[in-house]
């Protein structure tokens, strides 16, 4: 199996700080820098676009699509799923779907939820997705998380059955298990930190036992010098939970593509024979 590239297009402050913030300036350039990296290794990423970061920088969405990778949604306005009600939900996602849709000139399969957020209490967003006419999902992340996870999740693909005879497949974000649990390794803050042995190691150990390894990034991991440009000041612990590693990132990041093959998130989706999972309670 192969690594799958995939990027989460949103921007640092907005997504992290305050979803009532404006997109920043940086966040488009960022993105574009993401897109170059890419180009120059010949690699094709399934981008999960924000759909307020889509109204800002309208042509690197035309960008991403033009160049041959997938655009998929990262929904609207990148508040946790488990904040919203099923119908602002819905309206989250369905705005961002036909968004990106106009933008793309190209129907939009998958989804990832901000911060990973379907978690067991909002389970309930696999029939909405379903619904609106999705064909995968990518927001699980099957560790053992302080905040987020759903730790008894399947580690790899699975066709999820849903009410009404509908499905869906999840696509849960790379991990590593360790004593029979399962930790995350698929990208982000934990490839911002380990050194790339250790990245080159958990992906080569996924594809030689014949896994998918679903790896994310974000477009500010490329900006070592974001923080200096904010116009406000951040807490030390801030400034080393989301800063420390940045410089070395995209070091790692073209490493990593260049080793390993690589196939875009609605192409694993669509294999016609991951194993069915009925969603407990």
């Amino acid at each position: 199996m192969p690594l799958v590239c995939t990027v989460d297009v949103e921007d640092w402050a907005q997504s992290t700080l305050d979803t009532e913030m404006p997109i920043s300036e940086r966040a488009g350039p960022n993105m574009e820098r993401v897109l170059d990296v890419l180009a120059e290794e010949n690699v094709k990423a399934t981008c999960f676009v924000l759909g307020k970061f889509a109204e800002k920088f309208p042509a690197c969405v035309k960008r991403i699509a033009a160049e041959g990778h997938e655009v998929a949604s990262h929904g609207y306005g990148h508040v946790d799923v488990f904040r919203l009600t099923p119908t602002q939900f819905r309206e989250d996602v369905r705005r961002s779907k036909q968004q990106l849709e106009n933008l793309a000139g190209a129907a939009v399969k998958g989804y990832r939820a901000p911060d990973f957020s379907i978690v067991k209490e909002s389970l309930w967003a696999f029939d909405v997705l379903a619904e609106e006419g999705f064909v995968y999902d990518a927001s699980i992340n099957p560790a053992v998380l302080a905040r987020f996870g759903v730790p008894d999740f399947p580690a790899q693909p699975v066709r999820l059955a849903l009410a009404g005879g509908s499905s869906l497949v999840e696509l849960p974000v790379a991990t590593l298990p360790v004593l029979g649990r399962k930790f995350p390794v698929a990208g982000g803050g934990y490839h911002r930190l380990l050194p790339f042995p250790a990245i080159r190691w958990v992906v080569e150990r996924a594809v030689l036992a014949g896994e998918v390894f679903m790896a994310y990034c974000h477009p500010y991991e490329f900006d070592p010098d974001e923080f200096a440009h904010l116009g406000f000041s951040l807490p030390l612990k801030t400034r080393l939970h989301q800063g420390l590693g940045r410089r070395g990132f995209a070091g790692k990041f073209r490493r990593m593509l260049r080793e390993f093959e690589t196939q875009l998130a609605i192409q694993i989706a669509e294999r016609p024979d991951w194993p069915a999972h009925v969603l407990a309670g």
